[in-house]
């Protein structure tokens, strides 16, 4: 597969990120990056954790450290050596140098075969020479720091007048021809340089590959992530706007039902004001009446002829004998009562409670393809018996005895993901037994049983049965095929898009175990039977 040169890094490329000078030794970090090597021991020298001053990924790990000073620590990093080339031949193209024949005139070539620099006339004595007809020589103008970092040789470490044509795979070193006739004689083999570099270049072409298809991989992983996020906010927008619709509903029916209570309250209260107004009139003309009389009873009582008032007297008697002179209401009239408009507490408290809980969010599984996954490892907290190793994705059972075996998925399963081990090795003429299930307690909060069999909280899978949460037995045929099961056979789990647990053994699905799981849940394999090693897989889709 063809791939593109990668591009030449332009002066600016070619700074140290601490000196801000051109690189002197680059060391090349874990992350890619590349600080000078005096940088880089300052850099670790001077800070508490030793990470990247650039993209802050840690440079090395304090336990890999040791008892190493901070000088082996930046000795041990490899150097990048085609950067190094690059910044000399940077260098000697921004200088100014001196034709190295005459040595009187600026050198405006240089000879890419021999590495010479001459001015124009030399440049033609130079051609003229039988050794030299062949050499390429080039204006300096034109020149760019690749070309001349390509165009240099190697020079032999032990004779620093030859160049390196020949590489000793023995040694491990590169050598010259004459290298090769008296140090290197006896070694079994001394390949042509060109070969080896061709063998180095195919070697790199495929890591350039390796590295492309992965940022492919890492490029459409990003953008279904944007696309997930769009998606979100889409998402979030939408339900705002059925929240706001609901929220204005709700917000319209209280109104309409504040007005309705209003509405009732003041014609309640009307009914009664009218009542009361109508009887209080009746009342004040009774009021008036007891008043005129009172009046003239008063002029009667006040008068000076005795004819007026004995005359008067009988006539005030049967007028006043004939009022009403009670507080009583009047007959007819409307009974006066008091209104009170009754609230249902118990009704608006059951509303408020409604409200409280009203609505809901569903989190559904993502549909997004990242490509291969890599294998998923195992949590530290597992069986006594077992021993975690290679970055604790295999699990060595030792110890006597048939508990202790349990090993738990460090990160939570995803839905239409094969997670699934390798039966590394066993032991011929002892039967093994390998369950496997799905618990949904986090693997640091576990409180791990001796055995799966009766284990609450988590669904197993046994050659006979599916136990769930400890006490639900199950007669079932899924595992059947988890009785002794011979090396190399792989055993794993799945959760389809409804989360319903599927066993798969040899990559077939073996059938539906338990359904409808709740998140997150986390496979788990016990291993019965001493000495049997299982190793993690790389996480595959199930389509």
């Amino acid at each position: 597969m063809a791939t593109a040169a990668p591009p030449v890094p332009e002066p600016n490329d070619m700074d140290c990120s601490v000196c801000h000078e051109q690189y002197v030794q680059p060391k090349l970090l874990p992350c890619g990056h590349l600080l000078c090597h005096h940088c880089l021991l300052s850099w670790l020298q001077s800070q508490d954790q030793a990470l990247c001053p650039l993209c802050r990924c840690a440079i090395m790990d304090p336990e890999e450290r040791g008892q190493k000073s901070w000088q082996d620590v930046a000795d041990g990093f490899p150097t990048d050596l085609a950067m190094a080339d690059l910044v000399v031949a940077h260098r000697l193209l921004k200088q100014s140098h001196s034709c190295c024949m005459c040595e009187e005139a600026a050198a405006s070539c240089l000879c890419l075969t021999c590495g010479d620099l001459f001015c124009e006339t030399c440049r033609k004595l130079h051609l003229k020479q039988k050794m030299a007809r062949n050499h390429t020589v080039e204006d300096l103008t034109s020149l760019t720091a690749d070309k001349v970092a390509g165009s240099q040789h190697a020079a032999c470490a032990v004779h620093g007048d030859k160049t390196t044509e020949l590489f000793c795979p023995t040694h491990g070193e590169s050598i010259c021809q004459l290298c090769a006739t008296s140090r290197h004689r006896s070694c079994p083999e001394v390949k042509d340089m060109q070969d080896k570099v061709k063998d180095a270049r195919a070697v790199l072409a495929e890591l350039a590959v390796t590295l492309t298809e992965g940022e492919a991989r890492l490029d459409k992983a990003i953008q279904q992530l944007d696309t997930h996020m769009a998606e979100t906010e889409k998402q979030t927008k939408k339900a705002v706007a059925e929240i706001e619709a609901v929220c204005a509903r709700l917000e319209k029916s209280v109104q309409d039902c504040r007005h309705r209570l209003n509405a009732l309250a003041h014609s309640a209260c009307s009914d009664v004001k009218e009542a009361v107004t109508e009887t209080k009139t009746c009342m004040l003309h009774r009021r008036g009446m007891l008043t005129s009389h009172k009046h003239v009873v008063q002029r009667v009582q006040e008068a000076k002829n005795c004819d007026t008032v004995s005359t008067m007297t009988p006539v005030m008697q049967t007028r006043v004998g004939n009022l009403d002179c009670s507080a009583t209401l009047p007959s007819g009239a409307k009974v006066v009562s008091k209104v009170t408009v009754v609230i249902d507490a118990e009704a608006v408290t059951r509303i408020e409670k409604e409200l409280s809980v009203l609505g809901q969010t569903k989190v559904m599984s993502a549909d997004l393809d990242f490509g291969p996954v890599t294998a998923f490892c195992f949590h530290d907290n597992h069986g006594k018996n077992i021993v975690l190793s290679n970055n604790k994705q295999a699990a060595e059972r030792r110890g006597s005895g048939n508990n202790g075996g349990i090993v738990v998925a460090s990160q939570p399963m995803m839905t239409n993901m094969l997670y699934e081990v390798i039966l590394d090795r066993r032991v011929a003429a002892i039967i093994d037994y390998l369950w496997t299930g799905a618990t949904t307690t986090p693997p640091e909060a576990l409180t791990l049983p001796s055995a799966a069999g009766g284990w609450p909280s988590a669904v197993v899978i046994n050659d006979s049965s599916v136990v769930v949460n400890g006490r639900q037995m199950v007669k079932s045929n899924v595992g059947r095929k988890l009785f002794n099961l011979p090396e190399k056979s792989r055993v794993g789990v799945m959760l389809d898009k409804k989360r319903s647990l599927h066993l798969y053994i040899n990559g077939d699905d073996q059938g539906e175990a338990a359904p409808s799981l709740p998140d997150p849940c986390f496979t788990f394999f016990d291993i019965l039977g001493p000495y049997r090693q299982i190793t993690a897989l790389p996480v595959r889709r199930i389509p």
